[in-house]
This record gives structure tokens, sequence and C-alpha cells, in this order.
């Protein structure tokens, strides 16, 4: 009798009438996971271990046609970390790591408009990245072909030549050897003094960055000597502490000055600090003022190439001697010029 009362006083929770729909929702849930997993298997992504850069505003990088192509002209490219490499005996395989996937790499179809910025922007890169990997030394890195292919990594880096000591080079770099071997799928056996390996996250510094942008220039004053870095110093006048914007190149007075780079000639004139100046205007928002000529032979709106003569080394303006007082200038702010010229300090 105590029993059955009981059950009839749980049969009138409210918690019991839910007992169905909760069942039948858990059931839903079931078959839908089960679901997913099987289209999951078949849906064209790659595997664990070799992602797929994409477009983020293109979803159909992600789903190309049976050749591996796509609307985009991305074609899937063979990596050289995904070759296919036999296992070593014993050594264990699947199971869950944490350590670096090796690199592998798309074929991307250039469009019309796009500039390796564009494209390391719109896929998350450095473009410092892909210019190394696609323009040696910067070369022809502001002129891309329509329909040109150019390799993408899946991650940033840069390939660096090995030295005799690998593990020295790493800690230079800055990465661990481990991660190095691993982005490269290969092991220490499998390297050797002048072998290319890619190292993960490692991008070009000071000059080479420059070079490897296509914004490194030529030295104005190529038989010069440098007598005044860029940055902080004494004035040479009064003493006290002030920036200098540019470097100072001295050399023998007439000396001829030339253009560190291709451009449009935006101002000739006079300044009382830099007495007879020239400026410049290159690419990417780049400027370049060269001061304290004794003569100036070209005047604004002239075109110059690299090498061509704008003045001569004098001693006009703010100067204690005959030099070269030369700034680059990034949308008008002075840069070190170190960053862009070989050999300076």
């Amino acid at each position: 009798m105590a029993s059955t009362r009981l059950r009839d006083v749980i049969g009138n929770l409210p918690i019991a009438k839910l007992r169905r729909p909760v069942l039948k929702a858990a059931a839903l849930m079931i078959a839908a996971t089960t679901v997913v997993l099987v289209l999951g298997a078949r849906m064209p992504f790659p595997p664990p271990g070799e992602p797929v850069l994409f477009d983020p505003s293109d979803w159909s990088m992600l789903l190309g046609d049976a050749r591996g192509h796509d609307s985009t002209g991305a074609v899937r490219a063979a990596s050289v970390a995904n070759a296919q490499r036999s296992v070593p005996p014993g050594q264990p395989v699947g199971g869950f790591s944490l350590a670096q996937p090796p690199v592998s790499f798309l074929l991307y179809r250039v469009r019309p408009g796009d500039t390796i910025t564009g494209i390391a922007q719109k896929l998350g890169l450095n473009p410092d990245t892909i210019s190394s990997l696609n323009r040696s030394e910067g070369r022809g890195v502001h002129s891309l072909s329509v329909g040109e292919q150019i390799r993408i990594p899946t991650q940033d880096g840069i390939f660096v030549t090995l030295d005799s000591d690998f593990d020295a080079l790493c800690r230079k770099k800055g990465v661990s050897p481990e991660e190095v071997l691993a982005a490269n799928a290969v092991t220490r056996d499998q390297i050797a003094p002048g072998q290319q390996l890619f190292f993960p996250g490692v991008q070009h510094t000071g000059y080479e960055y420059s070079l490897s942008l296509g914004v490194a220039v030529s030295n104005p004053l190529p038989s010069a000597w440098e007598t005044s870095p860029y940055g902080f110093r004494s004035d040479p006048f009064t003493g006290q502490r002030r920036k200098h914007n540019g470097v100072d190149l001295a050399a023998p007075y007439g000396s001829a000055v030339r253009s560190a780079t291709e451009g449009v000639v935006r101002d000739a004139g006079w300044d009382d600090v830099l007495g007879n100046y020239v400026e410049v205007r290159g690419q990417l928002g780049y400027s370049y003022v060269y001061g304290h000529m004794s003569r100036i032979l070209v005047g604004p709106g002239t075109r110059v190439v690299r090498g061509s003569i704008l003045g001569a080394v004098g001693a006009t303006g703010y100067a204690t001697g005959p030099h070269l007082h030369f700034e680059v200038r990034k949308f008008g702010v002075p840069q070190n010029p170190a960053l862009f010229v070989s050999g300076l300090r």
C-alpha cells in the first residue's frame, strides 16, 4: 500500500513528465552527432597535420574541384615537408601532440590588383615570408604578373642556409632546433651544412628585411665614409644633445651625389639647416633627402633612376665640412638609413 502511494506521488511530479522529452532530445543529439562525424570524414578537408591556408573571404578555396583547383585559381601544391616518407621502425605513430606541424605550401595564382603586401594581409602572414620565398633578395617584389603562381606557406617563416653549427644558428634566430626539425619533417642525421631549412616564425631584420620587401636602396656615395650615424648625438656647434635624422657621409668636395633609388624629385632648393638639398619621392610612401650639397643638378618633377647624379658634395647650410647628409623618410617620418643601406651603422 505504501509503495503504491509513493509511485503515485512520484508520477505526479513535474520531472517525471519531462522524462520522455528529455530522452527524445538525447536520442536526436546522438543521431545528429553521428551524422556530422560521418559527413566530416567525407569532406574534402585535409587530415590533421596538413593544414590548408585559405582566403578567409573566399571559402571556395577549401572546396576545390577534383583536380585541386578552385574558383580563385589557387592550386594545392606538394609540400616539401609532406612528401612521402617512411616511418622508422619502432617509431610511435598517432596520438596527440603539441609539436610544431610540418610546413606545407599552396600555389596561389595572382589576380588583378594583387600585391605581395596585400596577399600577405589577406592570408594573415608577414609580407617578408611571401617575398623571401618568391623574390630573391626582393628583386621584382613590386611587380606581380596576373596568372603568376607564387608559393604561400601555411605558417610564417623564412628559409635559412645551414652553417656548420645548427644549434648555434637556431639560438641566433630565436627558435629551438626541435621546432625547425619538426617544421621540415627531418631528423638531425638528415641535415648538413649548406642545406636550406624552413625556420618557423623567423623573419628578416634590419637591412635584410628592407631588401626582402624591396625597399632597400643603394649608397648615394659608395666611396664615402660614415662620420655620424642616425640617432641622438652632441650638436657639432652647440654641444647639446640633439636628434640626428639622417646619416653623414664624408667625401671630397665636389664628389657626385647619386640617387639611391628611382623616383621623382619632389623638391630641390635651399634650407637653412640642409643647405642645398634635394628630396626624391620613391615608392610606398618613402622619400630620400640629400643635403649640404655644393650644387644641385636636378629640379622638381625630374624623374631619376638609381645612380642618377643629383648634385655634388658640399658644406652648405648647418655643416662643419664637406659631406652629404642623407635621410630616409616614410610618410615624412625619418627612419634609420642603416635599415635600408648596406654597410651603415
